[in-house]
């Protein structure tokens, strides 16, 4: 298995893809704000982009979007045409990692936690922006942190979906 599937892309990662915003674009439900059949060139572009190596996200994630085959058809069939996206946890992300357990201790205490714990460590370890659906509350908590809330104490670059695609998307002319 490779360890650093980027040696593959001449261009060099700069985002790090949290699963819900994969969750997002994958699944057909009214509820899901992303929704593919609703934002084609949005979804094309970001499909681009993770051909091209721009952007990333940690194993695990792969591991959590595995989770979602059942209720998502196409999951199975887009995960095995993008697994180059998927790098390995390094020892430089472990101490982060830590670094980010010993501040926020629900990381190290649920299953449920530990993707965005390693969303947040690539991204540090890596200065790539962290593209999440997570959104920062009024008051940050402890037991239930954010990503963005997270981030923003680490110095990590965190965007929303839509700020992701208003940076990335071409500019319409007026």
């Amino acid at each position: 298995m490779m360890s650093d599937p980027s040696a593959l892309f001449t261009i060099d990662p700069r985002y790090c893809i949290d699963t819900n915003v994969i969750v997002s674009f994958l699944h057909e439900d009214d509820e899901e704000p992303y929704r593919r059949d609703a934002f084609a060139d949005q979804w094309d572009r970001i499909e681009q982009m993770i051909n091209s190596g721009e952007i990333v996200a940690p194993r695990r994630v792969e591991l959590e979007l595995v989770k979602w085959e059942k209720e998502i058809p196409s999951m199975k069939g887009w995960l095995a045409k993008r697994g180059g996206m998927f790098v390995d946890m390094t020892t430089e992300q472990l101490v982060v990692a830590k670094r980010i357990v010993n501040d926020f201790p629900a990381y190290g205490s649920s299953d449920n936690y530990i993707a965005d714990l390693e969303v947040m460590s690539l991204a540090s370890t890596r200065a790539l922006a962290v593209v999440t659906n997570e959104r920062v509350r009024p008051t940050m908590s402890l037991d239930t942190p954010k990503i963005p809330e997270v981030c923003g104490k680490y110095g990590i670059e965190c965007l929303s979906v839509s700020g992701f695609l208003a940076r990335e998307m071409p500019k319409r002319a007026s």
